[in-house]
């Protein structure tokens, strides 16, 4: 079915951001740009709105044993360790370094946790840690900025992570979040914990992670924004087959 120049605009809109082809049929559909079927354009914008993380799923599956708090908690606790036990600190030459240690006791206090929860499984992978919530649930811990970013290098990995149509460790149809924690201006003490769900580098919907009945202070986080629309040139192709990938230190950051 041949589309015309107002029709391919509108589907265009609803799909060039991700920039993804679609195996539909046993052939590609290019999304962005000449689309060859509106039907088969449905369908992958069907099967990546079914793909992205849920915030009422991902704040169900985190109430059960108030897994949130404790995953708070552990950031909380992390974070005195730090500042309190490496008087050394103040001659580190990397921030990374420090990102790093905040990363190991987040991790270690989470596991010591939600030892006793039945729900929960730490899964070790390519250098790192994640966490799976009742098979439904996949999150990792990050250092993010004010704006709810976090610094990896660029790893295929790690560019994965953010792009849900993308099966990453072999834990499709999961819902992949991050537990982050923003530092004040002044990197001085915690502002922020809480739970951020993006699309690459948008940020879909985030929320603060209950202390445990302290007041918590709200931040002028931003609010999501619209999709843009990414240019033609940027268009790729992606093989389905998984993706292994040596990661480096920075990416604890």
């Amino acid at each position: 079915m041949n589309l015309g120049k107002k029709e391919r605009l509108e589907v265009a809109k609803k799909a060039t951001s991700f920039r993804l082809m679609h195996k539909f049929t046993h052939n590609y559909i290019l999304i962005s740009g000449n689309v060859e079927s509106t039907v088969a354009a449905q369908k992958a914008m069907m099967e990546l709105s079914m793909s992205m993380p849920d915030e009422e799923t991902v704040r169900r599956v985190l109430s059960v044993n108030d897994r949130g708090t404790a995953c708070r908690r552990a950031v909380e606790e992390a974070w005195k360790t730090v500042k309190e036990g490496y008087p050394e600190k103040v001659s580190w030459r990397r921030k990374s370094t420090r990102a790093a240690l905040m990363w190991e006791h987040s991790v270690n206090n989470v596991v010591d946790a939600l030892d006793g929860d039945k729900g929960v499984h730490v899964v070790s992978h390519h250098d790192t840690i994640s966490f799976v919530f009742d098979e439904t649930v996949f999150l990792r811990f990050k250092k993010a900025s004010i704006d709810l970013q976090t610094n990896n290098y660029p790893t295929l990995l790690a560019l994965f992570f953010h792009q849900h149509e993308e099966d990453l460790f072999g834990y499709e149809g999961l819902h992949r979040v991050e537990i982050a924690h923003v530092l004040n201006r002044f990197e001085t003490d915690l502002d922020w914990v809480g739970v951020v769900a993006r699309q690459k580098r948008q940020v879909l919907w985030h929320f603060e992670l209950d202390s445990g009945g302290a007041a918590i202070e709200r931040l002028p986080l931003p609010l999501p924004l619209p999709m843009p629309i990414s240019p033609a040139g940027e268009r790729v192709l992606r093989p389905t087959k998984p993706v292994v990938e040596e990661t480096r230190e920075d990416e604890k950051e």
